[in-house]
């Protein structure tokens, strides 16, 4: 056996050598895929018994909502915002699963298969396809679980819908999820398949700008489906383009079509569904025998260091280590600056270079930006509730663009060697690391009012957003200098009302983001409900919270450093 396991040459592997491979490999990690069988039985158990529990109260709560409405407004608005937020929903996560696949991938091995089982001669596919067929059954029974929770409440809000109208859009929702997550297990495939490792420049380039167009579109999505959900106004012709947009949007129209919405084509989409379902899974299933030893390794890595990074509650460390199973050459920066000759511009002059060397964090940062900008401006078109549910979303985006621009700032506080030749503190350069994000985005919120204004969707909470810059750039510097996370954080203290450890810990990881949507968001909220104070004291608390947030940092980066 031994013979045939290592002595035998690759070229002149036959079926006997594999079966005997692969039967060694499944005596050795028999105990190990029990284990893992039973911790799969108890995560289905538990998604089983949420969706139990939470479902039925989920309904509950929508026809308590819908009879407490004069004219049933809630269930008409979310019906006629499913052509949109359906497609829209189905992109994101078919986007969000391919890109996982440039890091995880659906066929995924573990370390020592990698380290031993590969090398040997045995059959790839017999090795690998299990593990396709498995990911592409997990992910097709999540999405039907997702797309029957979203059609079953979609159903019971349906005029004059009964048992069985319920249960069809039940089913129809089970069948989108399905269909999109299918469809993502075979693109993933194709993209462990087709890894970027190998290629030259251009082609690296070329894909870099394929899936920021992806990012885009998907983007721009979401924003169509925000739309739709808040403007009674909203254009049909947007849900009839988001359902027929391909993949994500066919298998939707079945669900429109059972609560009633305008899905006159649907049986032609369900078949376009299922055909390049099937014409995917194909296709990627073709793929897998061929996918290269070296992505499978790097996939594994990677996978072992995002467990061990999320079992330790550094979720800084998992992001990156996702980030380092992407292909990614170092790209030279679209626009060079010049060397500064004083000494006040060398750290805004090393930000800026840092973000031209890397064009997707201004890019991420650009349409966050926008995003925050659009849900300001729609605001004052929703009722009261919702727009302070606005209010804040705009203020999560806008922080999360600030947070995106800031990365300099971690990079500093991860590497002590990167600061020390420069002449400042830490405290001090914490505040030079706002310059940079400063000056981005003022001019970037500033423009976009100036959209709007055109556009006919001009507000004051837009000049209020722009005074927001400050508290946000500081509450994103705290983020950054927080370090890492201290061992009394995850044991935390036991008290009569039970352990601190969850409150610790969200203090800990959302104390930057939590402090400026205290301080800004009543600020933003009272001014879109038209009952803010006068515009000077909204710019004077506005002006604290900045300067608050701005010492918080310093502070922080001095605690950190101890210098």
């Amino acid at each position: 056996m031994a013979d045939a396991l290592v002595g035998e040459p690759a070229a002149e592997a036959g079926p006997s050598a594999s079966r005997a491979a692969l039967e060694f490999l499944r005596r050795a990690r028999r105990e190990e895929s029990r284990r893992r069988r039973r911790d799969g039985v108890v995560t289905l158990y538990g998604v089983a018994l949420t969706a139990v529990v939470w479902v039925p109260a989920l309904i509950a709560v929508a026809r308590a909502v819908n009879a407490a409405s004069p004219q049933g407004a809630p269930a008409e608005r979310v019906l006629a915002a499913l052509p949109v937020t359906v497609p829209a929903l189905g992109a994101a996560a078919f986007h969000a699963l391919v890109r996982s696949a440039a890091w995880r991938g659906p066929v995924l091995v573990d370390l020592p298969t990698v380290r031993w089982a590969l090398p040997l001669p045995v059959d790839r596919g017999r090795l690998l396809l299990p593990r396709f067929a498995r990911a592409a059954g997990l992910a097709a029974a999540v999405g039907a679980a997702a797309g029957a929770v979203l059609g079953l409440p979609a159903g019971t809000l349906s005029p004059g819908s009964g048992t069985a109208g319920r249960a069809w859009a039940a089913a129809a929702g089970a069948w989108s999820g399905a269909a999109v997550a299918l469809t993502a297990a075979g693109c993933g495939a194709l993209v462990e398949r087709y890894d970027g490792r190998g290629q030259g420049r251009s082609e690296s380039r070329r894909s870099r700008v394929v899936g920021a167009v992806a990012s885009a579109a998907v983007l721009a999505g979401l924003a169509l489906a925000v739309v739709a959900a808040v403007d009674r106004d909203a254009s049909p012709w947007t849900g009839r383009v988001l359902l027929w947009s391909g993949p994500w949007g066919w298998p939707a129209q079945p669900l429109v079509a059972a609560v009633g919405g305008p899905a006159p084509g649907w049986p032609a989409a369900l078949a376009l569904s299922v055909v390049s379902t099937a014409v995917v899974l194909v296709a990627g299933a073709r793929a897998v025998p061929a996918i290269p030893a070296s992505a499978l390794r790097a996939r594994a890595t990677v996978a072992e260091r995002m467990t061990a990074s999320v079992f330790s509650l550094e979720l800084r460390q998992a992001r990156l280590a996702t980030r380092g199973g992407r292909s990614a050459t170092r790209s030279r920066p679209v626009l060079r600056l010049p060397v500064p000759r004083r000494r006040w511009l060398l750290v805004p002059w090393r930000d800026a270079t840092g973000l031209l060397r890397a064009p997707a964090r201004p890019v991420r940062a650009l349409v966050r930006l926008a995003a925050a900008v659009a849900l300001t401006a729609l605001a004052p078109a929703a009722r009261t509730t919702p727009r302070v549910v606005l209010a804040v979303l705009a203020l999560t985006a806008a922080y999360l663009s600030a947070a995106h621009l800031v990365e300099p700032a971690r990079l500093d506080s991860d590497d002590l060697r990167r600061r020390v030749q420069l002449p400042y503190s830490s405290g001090a350069l914490a505040l030079w690391h706002a310059v940079v994000p400063a000056a981005l985005l003022v001019p970037g919120l500033a423009a976009g009012a100036a959209v709007a204004v055109a556009a006919g969707r001009g507000c004051a909470g837009l000049a209020v957003l722009v005074g927001c810059v400050p508290a946000l750039v500081g509450a994103a510097l705290v983020s950054a200098y927080r370090g890492a996370l201290p061992p009394q954080a995850v044991v935390g203290t036991d008290t009569p009302f039970g352990n601190t450890a969850m409150f610790q810990l969200a203090g800990w990881y959302l104390r930057g983001p939590l402090g400026a949507l205290v301080t800004t968001g009543p600020a933003l909220a009272l001014v879109l409900l038209h009952r803010g104070p006068a515009p000077a004291a909204v710019a004077g608390w506005l002006a604290a919270a900045g300067a608050a947030h701005l010492w918080w940092a310093h502070h922080t980066a001095r605690r950190l450093h101890r210098t």
